[in-house]
């Protein structure tokens, strides 16, 4: 069972990396200068590699049980004050 973890995370990982690259390229070749391409433009394809690489590749497991990888970490933490006395 072990081997099957190790070889989700490897393609995790992977997948991941060819994604940075692909992001990298797309970017640096861009066509259009007037409206410049920015990594922006990938927020929604980041949010569908952490659906394949979270929920999908390990069926059945909490999200929480998912090692955290920096695409998971937030970016903010929540410092909500507590409401007024």
């Amino acid at each position: 069972m072990q081997a099957l973890e190790q070889q989700r995370e490897e393609y995790a990982r992977q997948l991941r990396a060819r994604f940075d690259d692909y992001r990298r390229w797309a970017i640096e070749h861009w066509p259009v200068a007037e409206q410049p391409l920015e990594d922006t433009a990938f927020i929604a394809a980041e949010r569908e590699l952490e659906l394949i690489t979270g929920s999908m590749l390990h069926p059945g497991r909490k999200p929480d049980a998912v090692p955290d990888s920096p695409a998971r970490q937030t970016q903010f933490q929540d410092v909500t004050p507590a409401p007024w006395p």
